[in-house]
């Protein structure tokens, strides 16, 4: 006589059947009985412990971000945007008399001061006097100390007022690179001015 019995094993995560026959005999029968229960006594713990898990632990990750306005001036410590510049160009003093001025002198000449600022934010710009002013008037230095006096304007005429100290308000286009338009005039040339190269620094300041 014969009998089947059926063992579940566990092996690669995949339950697999396979069939044990063991003869009835009188004198065998025990062995391969127990040789079948052993084999599904070693099958089972397979089963029960595959998706056990060593243990479980549980806590929280915060996520923050923090956004705020900004403005971006030419020349700053963040690098991003270039210096301004006014360049006042090659001048002649006509004659050294009078001091009369060479005629490329009649109209300010314009300058920029690269400007980028967050959206809705209208930032204020003030200028200081340069490293080589007398009170408040600006001034360019040249060779042995040469000066030629000069000013910087809001607009593009002396009605539209000076650019100083104080600080003024203006407009951007949020987000995007923008300008501040300045202008120079220097209203005649000293009679003693010495040939060569002048210049000046000036410190420009945003407030947002």
């Amino acid at each position: 006589m014969a009998f089947l019995m059926d063992v579940m094993q566990a092996a690669d995560l995949r339950i697999m059947q396979f069939t044990c026959v063991a003869y009835w005999n009188p004198v065998m029968n025990r062995s391969m009985l127990a040789l079948a229960l052993l084999a599904g006594a070693l099958s089972w713990p397979a089963v029960l412990f595959s998706n056990a898990h060593a243990g479980e632990g549980r806590s929280r990750l915060s996520i923050m971000a923090t956004v705020s306005s900004y403005c971006d001036i030419g020349g700053s410590p963040s690098l991003k945007l270039g210096r301004g510049l006014l360049d006042f160009g090659q001048h002649r003093v006509i004659d050294t008399v009078a001091g009369l001025n060479d005629q490329d002198l009649s109209q300010p000449v314009k300058g920029i001061m690269p400007l980028q600022c967050s959206d809705e934010v209208t930032p204020e710009v003030s200028f200081d006097y340069g490293l080589h002013s007398t009170g408040k008037q600006r001034n360019l230095q040249g060779p042995g100390g040469s000066l030629v006096p000069y000013d910087l304007l809001r607009g593009n005429n002396v009605n539209q007022g000076f650019w100083d100290d104080d600080a003024y308000p203006v407009s951007t286009a949020g987000g995007n690179l923008g300008g501040v338009p300045v202008y120079g005039y220097i209203r005649s040339l000293p009679v003693n001015a010495k040939d060569g190269f002048y210049t000046d620094t000036v410190t420009v300041r945003v407030d947002f």
